[in-house]
C-alpha cells in the first residue's frame, strides 16, 4: 500500500474521530452532496476540507470522484454518534483486514464501487457493525457484495430479499442472475430446475437498514 494511499487514509480515519462529519452531515442534507462540493461550503468544516483538497490537488477526475464518494461515505456515517465511531474504529483496527489501514482500506473500497449510490450503502453496513446489528464477517460478506451487485439492480434488492419460489419465477433472469453473481441469490436445487431465492446475506441488508425496505 503506497504512502500517497496511507496518507489519505489517515486523513479520513481523523475525519470519521472528529465531530466534524456531524456538520457534514447538516450540509449535506441542506444542500447536497454535489451543491456542497461545488460551492465550496465543505471548506469551512475542519479535517474534511483537508480530505477535499487531498483528492482534488491532482484535479483528475479519478480522484474527483473518489472525493465525492468519500463525502457521501462519511455524510452518511454521521448518523451514530462521534463515540460510536471511534469504538467502530478501534475494533476494525483490531482485526488483520483493517490493522492499522483502515482509512486506506475503506478508500480502496470505495475507489472499487462503480457508482456514488454505493458508498452511501457502505456507510449503512458500517452504521450497522458499529450499532452491533451484524457482525465483522458480515460487513465484510456485504461490503463485497455491494461491489459485485449492478447499481441499476439495488431498487430490486428489497423485493428479492422477501421472494418465494413463485415471486422469484416472476423476476428478470438477467436480475436474479445479478443476485447470484454477487452472493445474495441462490438457486434451491429444485429437481425441475430449482428457483433463486435469497440467501441470508440478502436480507441481512433489508434487515440490518443497508438498504432502506
Amino acid at each position: 500500500m503506497n504512502k500517497k494511499i496511507t496518507g489519505r487514509g489517515e486523513g479520513v480515519v481523523n475525519v470519521l474521530k472528529s465531530d466534524s462529519v456531524e456538520k457534514l452531515g447538516e450540509d449535506y442534507l441542506e444542500f447536497g452532496i454535489d451543491t456542497a462540493l461545488e460551492s465550496g461550503v465543505l471548506k469551512d468544516i475542519p479535517f474534511v476540507s483537508s480530505v477535499v483538497g487531498l483528492f482534488n490537488v491532482t484535479g483528475t477526475i479519478r480522484d474527483q470522484m473518489l472525493a465525492t464518494k468519500i463525502i457521501k461515505f462519511l455524510s452518511e456515517i454521521s448518523e451514530i454518534s462521534i463515540d460510536e465511531r471511534t469504538e467502530m474504529i478501534d475494533k476494525l483496527n483490531e482485526n488483520d483486514k483493517f490493522a492499522g489501514k483502515l482509512g486506506a482500506t475503506l478508500i480502496e473500497i470505495l475507489d472499487r464501487m462503480e457508482s456514488e449510490v454505493k458508498p452511501e450503502l457502505s456507510a449503512r453496513c458500517f452504521v450497522a457493525y458499529a450499532k452491533g446489528e451484524i457482525s465483522f464477517t458480515e460487513l465484510r460478506h456485504m461490503l463485497h457484495a455491494l461491489e459485485r451487485v449492478p447499481t441499476f439492480e439495488l431498487a430490486a434488492l428489497e423485493e428479492f430479499s422477501k421472494a418465494d419460489i413463485n415471486e422469484s419465477l416472476k423476476m428478470e433472469e438477467p436480475t436474479l442472475l445479478a443476485f447470484v453473481n454477487a452472493g445474495i441469490g441462490q438457486n434451491n436445487g429444485g429437481l425441475d430446475g430449482g428457483a433463486i431465492l435469497p440467501t441470508k446475506l440478502c436480507k441481512l441488508f433489508v434487515s440490518s437498514g443497508a438498504v432502506k425496505a
